[in-house]
């Protein structure tokens, strides 16, 4: 089995709520169960290992509760005691690095990535579902619930009215090279009782959530494109949330104390109303304006809360989470300009450090939320025009031994920076066996160079002479076997960018 390994350059010198069933008691079980239902491709001896679809289904557990024909929960039919299991058919996506799963009838979602080098599950699924914030206004529905995974959320804020729908699913493509499948859903539900800050009409967008796995890359491709076939000019507000725990145990996914949020961001708002979390931050500026700093860790979040970049994430390429106890993280690689939104999400970490889902109906969850949106903020909307669309590009690379990241391609992520007296340049290819040739520079003197091969075993280290002084600028210029750039990342390190 493939393991993907970080490259380290070192120079010496002076980062689904399932519609209400049949209302049951079930034991507690936090791991969801998977029956494999058909097999579609087979292993081709002389190549690549294939790349598999195969359909399978996933059982979840959630307490019971009855839904009005508007998606609304029934009054006195949630009784915080009662539980049930719900069954969902899902589709499994396979390759030699990868196993994905997607649940299109619950909100059109990845469910889980889990990564074959170590095992470990990058995305958080709830085990227990819980009904909250029901009849409050804060949500479109009048009241959410957790499942996990990353999916999309339109057109409205506050994870939109699609979250638990069902979505349309199709194979595109399906080879022993690649398996792309699209998850779609058409926004042409009414609902004429919602809170009075969401629009209650179809805004009659069609989305589309397109996914493919590659043989031999150690990432998955999405793609989500949005378009308006009416006649009208449409406004609407669009995010991706991002349900996060990487380097989790399948069976029981969750975030420890030591994750850390890493994104090429300064300065964050708070919102005032998360009081407890923003006094964790120095102000910096404006009176909801601080520096992001304590809150990357999660074990500073007392409480929970709602942080944005600021000013937003334009001229930037990623972000993710790591574990920094493991080394494990997952990262999304995308054009800031086209979703400069960043919002974050915890429960905060005494609020679920250790706590047990089953023991009571408690919401409260460990894992980091990470929105990339259209906008910079909740409910700031955006405009798409009669017959346009908009497309959002993303990669979800899970990472091992990357404890931070300062430049991304959709092929490399890497950790470029200088301290105790060196210079370190450290590399994560997202195609295992790939061969790749290294120029490290320092104030325009190559102070190393290295062919290197994106291999399964432990990071590679180099060292050169050390420098009479330290540089003001480094710089790491990666190419592929055929002398393409595969990246072309500088640092200034009297800046920090």
């Amino acid at each position: 089995m493939a393991v993907i390994v970080a490259v380290a350059l070192v120079v010496a010198a002076c980062g689904r709520s399932p519609s209400a069933g049949p209302s049951s008691t079930a034991a507690p079980s936090t791991v969801p169960t998977t029956t494999a239902v058909a097999t579609t491709t087979a292993p081709d001896p002389d190549g690549e290992p294939p790349v598999l679809l195969r359909r399978s289904q996933v059982t979840w557990e959630t307490y019971a509760f009855e839904l009005s024909p508007f998606n609304t929960i029934v009054p006195g039919s949630y009784d915080g005691v009662t539980r049930t299991t719900h069954t969902f058919d899902t589709w499994i996506l396979e390759n030699e690095h990868l196993e994905v799963t997607l649940v299109p009838e619950y909100g059109g979602r990845i469910l889980s990535i889990v990564s074959k080098s170590t095992g470990h599950e990058q995305l958080y699924r709830n085990p227990l579902g819980v009904p909250y914030q029901i009849d409050t206004g804060v949500f479109y529905f009048n009241w959410l619930m957790v499942y996990g995974g990353i999916f999309p959320t339109f057109p409205e804020p506050e994870h939109g009215k699609t979250w638990f729908l069902p979505w349309d699913f199709e194979v595109l493509e399906e080879s022993d090279d690649a398996v792309t499948v699209a998850m779609s859903f058409v926004d042409d539900k009414l609902y004429p009782f919602v809170p009075k800050q969401y629009r209650s009409r179809a805004s009659g967008l069609e989305v589309t959530f397109t996914i493919t796995l590659r043989a031999g890359r150690a990432a998955l491709d999405t793609s989500v494109v949005i378009r308006n076939p009416t006649d009208d000019v449409v406004s609407f507000e669009y995010w991706t949330n991002a349900t996060l725990a990487p380097g989790s145990d399948p069976a029981d996914p969750k975030v420890t104390r030591d994750a850390e949020i890493v994104a090429p961001v300064d300065s964050i708002t708070i919102p005032a109303f998360w009081s407890e979390i923003a006094a964790v931050e120095q102000q910096a500026g404006a009176d909801d304006v601080y520096r992001f700093d304590r809150l990357r860790r999660f074990e500073n979040w007392v409480d929970r809360g709602i942080a944005y970049a600021w000013p937003d994430m334009r001229g930037t390429t990623f972000w993710g989470v790591v574990d920094q106890g493991t080394g494990e993280g997952i990262f999304r690689i995308g054009d800031g300009s086209v979703t400069p939104g960043l919002k974050i999400w915890t429960w905060g970490h005494p609020q679920t450090d250790g706590l047990d889902p089953f023991a009571a109906p408690n919401e409260a969850r460990p894992y980091i939320e990470l929105w990339a949106g259209l906008t910079r903020e909740f409910f700031e909307r955006t405009e798409i025009g009669p017959g346009r669309e908009i497309r959002i590009d993303a990669v979800y690379a899970p990472t091992v031994g990357l404890s931070a990241v300062t430049h991304a391609t959709e092929d490399v992520l890497v950790d470029l920076r200088a301290d105790d007296g060196a210079v370190h340049a450290t590399v994560f290819g997202l195609m295992p066996g790939a061969e790749m040739s290294a120029v490290l520079t320092a104030d325009g003197v190559v102070v190393a160079e290295e062919e290197l091969v994106v291999d399964a075993v432990a990071a590679g280290e180099i060292v050169s002479s050390t420098l009479a002084a330290a540089p003001g600028e480094i710089r790491l210029v990666l190419r592929d076997a055929s002398g393409g750039v595969v990246l072309d990342g500088r640092l200034d390190l009297e800046s920090g960018s």
